[in-house]
């Protein structure tokens, strides 16, 4: 007899240590999970959300989602002109001053403290600020054209 044998006891047969598998008889067991297929939802739910996400347009002015329908000229609250910043490290420190009204606001990303907007307007999307541009492009484009002077003139 060995040193091993007479420390640890053999497992009995029906110990925890027994390599096969135990067998249940009654008892609870665990049941497989079972699928079940649902009708399909109606999709006019899905479709107007659909539709929504398609009509909706950010703002470059104050950067709000909204819908064309759902645009007035007071719908947009923002600042014309340019910031004056400071930035740091500390985003969240930050002062930015506002040039069209002098309002300042504490913070960058995030925002602590946001300053009260001074201008109130429509929202423009992206797409209708480029065509306001081109449509400026070409009236000047049409005055230079039609103002005889405009060629002949040399900067000094």
């Amino acid at each position: 007899m060995s040193i091993v044998d007479d420390i640890r006891p053999m497992p009995g047969p029906g110990s925890a240590f027994v390599s096969r598998p135990a067998k249940f008889k009654g008892g609870a067991q665990a049941q497989a999970p079972t699928m079940t297929h649902e009708q399909p939802k109606d999709m006019v739910e899905d479709d107007a959300q659909l539709e929504r996400l398609m009509t909706t347009v950010r703002c470059i002015r104050c950067t709000a989602l909204y819908r064309e329908d759902e645009n007035n000229d007071e719908a947009c609250a923002y600042h014309p002109g340019p910031t004056q910043t400071g930035l740091r490290n500390q985003n969240h420190l930050d002062r930015v001053q506002f040039l069209c009204c002098g309002a300042v606001q504490i913070g960058y990303q995030p925002i602590l403290l946001a300053a009260e907007p001074c201008k109130v307007g429509r929202h423009i999307s992206q797409e209708e600020k480029k065509k306001q541009l081109e449509e400026k492009k070409a009236q000047r484009a049409a005055m230079q054209n039609d103002d005889p002077n405009a060629r002949g003139r040399t900067r000094r």
